[in-house]
Parts: structure tokens; sequence; C-alpha cells
């Protein structure tokens, strides 16, 4: 990759759409997350072979989960390096830019050197042992898997403003509604509406 096209891979992995409606960090997001998802699933199924699927996916959730991320973005991303018209950058836009870096860095350096970056900074994060090891959503697939039961989420509406927006999600089990909550991510907001279900119905 060219020195100026590595220059634009990586400003446009710290652009915010509120700074540039068309040329923002969302598409190198997307790319981010799929292969973080990709590279923490081949780590813990390489690392932990004594862990049951249920477990793999629990501790993949917890790894990739937004409030991990949005520590790490915020410990490594200085907020006047993120482009942006926001007034304040919230917690979760560190989240999503460091989704737009890793798939930044996989399209200027290749895999390996996205597996390394994502190992030193996510996989091995200093934060892991403090996050609660609690995660509704897993628990609630694995109830799925054993029970036999087809679990579906659903964002029902987004409200509020690009800097303080909430996500409306409910979950479906086998086609009829059976919680909803609301929260700033989609991730968070399935979280809760998750824990509603293992709390209250089973």
């Amino acid at each position: 990759m060219s020195k100026s096209s590595y220059k634009s891979i990586y400003k446009t992995a710290l652009t915010h759409k509120s700074y540039d409606e068309k040329h923002n960090n969302e598409r190198l997001e997307f790319l981010g997350d799929a292969i973080l998802s990709s590279v923490i699933s081949d780590f813990l199924f390489l690392e932990k072979k004594n862990h049951v699927e249920g477990v793999l996916s629990q501790k993949r959730s917890i790894i990739v989960g937004r409030k991990h991320l949005n520590l790490i973005g915020e410990k490594i991303i200085p907020s006047d390096k993120i482009i942006s018209n926001l007034k304040l950058v919230p917690k979760s836009v560190f989240g999503n830019t460091l989704e737009a870096i890793i798939g930044a860095i996989y399209i200027d350096k290749g895999l390996k050197a996205t597996k390394l970056f994502i190992k030193e900074y996510i996989y091995n994060s200093e934060y892991l042992n403090s996050l609660s090891d609690i995660d509704f959503k897993s628990q609630l697939l694995t109830r799925s898997q054993k029970e036999k039961f087809i679990i579906e989420y659903r964002l029902e509406r987004k409200e509020g403003l690009e800097h303080a927006k909430f996500f409306l999600v409910s979950v479906f089990i086998n086609g009829k509604k059976s919680a909803e909550a609301k929260a700033s991510s989609i991730k968070e907001a399935e979280q809760r509406a998750s824990k509603k279900i293992i709390n209250s119905v089973f």
C-alpha cells in the first residue's frame, strides 16, 4: 500500500459519520467487527481446548462485547484524533472506531499483523478480569440449544440524536415476543432483554 493510501485508510478509520456522511469509518467498522469475531474465535478454539461450545461463545461475547471494546478504544485512541462534529465523544464511538482501525490494519498490513494487534490489545486486555462473567445472551443461547427453542432478536426502533442514540430491541422465543429492552447500543440492548428472560421466564 502506498504511503498516501496508508494515511487515507487510517484517516477514514478515525472519521465519524457526523463529520462526513459519505466518507466515514462505518464500512471499516463492519469489516473490523467480522475480523475481530473470527480471530477471537480462532484464539479461543486453539487455546481453550477443554471448553465446550457454550463456554467458548460466552467468553467470545465478553471479549468482543461493546463494554470491553469501548474501554480499550477509550484507552488507546485519543479523543482529539477522532474526526467528528460531536461536542462530546461518547464511549460507543471509541469502541466503533477501534473496530474500524482493525479493518484498516487488515487492509493495510494483512491478517498476521491484525492478529498481533488483536492479541495484544483485545484478547490479552487488562479489562477482561474486571468485566462481569455474566453474559445473558450466551446463557440464553446455551439454554435454547439444550431445550430446542428458537431465539430471534429484532431491532424495533432507534431514537435520539446521533451522540445520544438509543436502540429498542425485542427478543422472540419460538416466534413469540418474550422481552424488550433499550440501550445505547444494539448489543447492550440484546443483553438487557436476554437478562429479563433469564431472570423471569426460566
